[in-house]
């Protein structure tokens, strides 16, 4: 399961956490760096049910309202390809609100693409233009996981944060209707925990600072993101058990009227 937050307000805090000496500590024997002996079955269909909650708030921490975007992602099909299906998206205007099943974005079931294939591009959207950026995002997004969780493997070592120098000051143009550039991105590989009955690398993410540009028809926004998780890679077969992401995200955000 995947979570995701979008704050509109920002807030700073400083915690300094000291060890208090003479407690009673067991060493547990731990590699230093993650194994690399371990090949992902890329022809092994898995199944993940993806979920991001958008919260809006105003500047001031008053709620506004939240949407939560769902789908089924599904790996290991032929051809190393990848599908989508059952996206929904639901709103609730308070927010202790449950959320319903949500309207099926019906255009985009079945959609399907190859793992390497270039998610950002203009013409991978080309065949569904009308394609909901928080659809977008949804599809991106998992993207970034992934890259987060093997993209670095064989550079991690145990508590040593990894400057991932591969997406670090790159913009990245948002299939025409924008751009995103990753800052300060940052990997660690924290431990190994239990998940799902599996040893699991438990690797953190973050990125800050990202500055964030979005242009559509109806709508223009500028500012900037953080964002930050966790990603549970089973160490029996390097599949992902669980990840999750979390954003804060200020911006402008410029309205346009219809015109007729």
């Amino acid at each position: 399961m995947k979570c995701k937050s979008f704050i509109l307000a920002g807030l700073v805090a400083g915690i300094f956490i000291c060890p208090i000496k003479g407690q009673m500590i067991t060493n547990v024997e731990l590699p230093d760096h993650l194994p690399n002996d371990i090949e992902l079955d890329h022809s092994k269909r898995r199944t993940f049910h993806i979920i991001t909650d958008y919260m809006d708030y105003d500047l001031k921490g008053n709620f506004r309202t939240k949407t939560r975007v769902s789908g089924v992602y599904t790996t290991g099909l032929p051809g190393d390809s990848i599908k989508w299906n059952n996206i929904r998206i639901a709103s609730a205007p308070d927010k202790e609100a449950s959320f319903s099943e949500g309207e099926r974005q019906e255009y985009i079931d079945n959609f399907s693409y190859i793992q390497d294939q270039n998610i950002l591009s203009v013409d991978f959207f080309r065949e569904i233009p009308q394609t909901d950026i928080r659809v977008r995002n949804l599809i991106w997004d998992v993207a970034g996981i992934y890259w987060f969780a093997y993209g670095n493997w064989d550079n991690l070592k145990l508590n040593q944060p990894y400057r991932d120098k591969q997406i670090n000051n790159q913009e990245m143009d948002l299939s025409g209707q924008g751009s995103f550039e990753n800052r300060n991105a940052e990997v660690t590989w924290l431990g190994i925990t239990m998940l799902n009955q599996e040893n699991c690398a438990l690797i953190k993410y973050s990125t800050m600072n990202n500055p964030l540009h979005v242009n559509l028809e109806n709508m223009k926004m500028t500012g900037r993101s953080h964002y930050w998780g966790e990603i549970y890679v089973s160490l029996e077969d390097k599949e992902i058990e669980m990840a999750t992401m979390t954003e804060d995200v200020v911006t402008d955000v410029i309205l346009f009227a219809e015109t007729h």
